[in-house]
């Protein structure tokens, strides 16, 4: 409704229903728009590209913050944050995590740099298997582990999700399919840390940023929080994202860009 008035969507999304006093259209819309996609899409993907696009609106927010920090003649609103000079305390807490990372998880950060290959979960590595493939492991379970398979009735993934961290990798090791299924490595394995390794790269571009101009230390930790847990989520996610992403912004340069209020203004 906001975006509406602002002219950066059709004005038919800022009416507002004569009796209920709400955005009757845009609420309708939005919620085709929503649940139509949800009824054909994993439910997790659906859940996950939630959070990445509110995570973004926080990142979006945040960083309007600390770019606006030191600008003057500008609007300022009642509500201030209480400032605190991350100048010396940003670059001190990215020097003592990689300190921490090395020290008290040093296997799976080096495990990180080097690209070691890593054992699929068992949803991976069953989702990937044809029902031949799937009949050999339950031969084989059967045989080794006859009574621990049968108190899972007889399910691979739900069996194999049952081992602790050593024996499942025991039991992936001696499975009779091909390595390929088993493990993830070279880029396959590199294609889902381009998130974090954007992430990495961005926090000492922000250490720098914050040494030079004193940032404020809440908007730009409330930054990294959210630009982390969106690293978090898997590379498909972001495909999606992306893709919503570029759809906003054929719609923004396709008529916001011309409607918008500011551009009207100016002009």
């Amino acid at each position: 409704m906001s975006m509406s008035r602002d002219g950066l969507l059709p004005k038919k999304f800022s009416k507002v229903h004569p009796k209920y006093q709400t955005p009757s259209f845009a609420t309708i819309v939005t919620g085709f728009v929503v649940a139509v996609p949800a009824l054909f899409l994993n439910l997790t993907m659906v859940t996950d590209l939630c959070s990445i696009g509110t995570l973004f609106a926080f990142v979006l927010v945040c960083l309007g913050v600390l770019v606006l920090q030191n600008k003057k003649d500008i609007p300022r609103g009642k509500f201030k944050t209480p400032y605190i000079n991350s100048k010396y305390i940003m670059p001190v807490l990215l020097v003592l995590t990689i300190i921490l990372s090395f020290t008290y998880n040093k296997n799976a950060t080096i495990s990180f740099i080097t690209n070691e290959k890593k054992i699929n979960d068992a949803k991976t590595i069953i989702t990937s298997l044809n029902t031949v493939q799937i009949d050999l492991i339950k031969t084989q379970l059967s045989k080794t582990d006859s009574a621990a398979f049968s108190k899972q009735n007889n399910d691979v993934e739900t069996y194999m999700s049952s081992l602790n961290e050593n024996n499942y990798a025991v039991l992936v090791q001696a499975l009779p399919i091909d390595e390929t299924l088993k493990y993830q490595s070279g880029f396959d394995l590199f294609k889902h840390k381009i998130p974090m390794w954007v992430f990495i790269f961005v926090c000492f571009a922000l250490a720098i940023w914050a040494f030079r101009q004193n940032l404020s230390l809440i908007p730009l930790l409330g930054l990294i929080c959210c630009l982390y847990m969106m690293a978090e989520l898997g590379l498909s996610n972001w495909i999606g994202f992306g893709v919503w992403l570029v759809v906003g912004l054929v719609v923004y340069f396709s008529y916001g860009f011309k409607k918008s209020k500011l551009n009207t203004t100016t002009v």
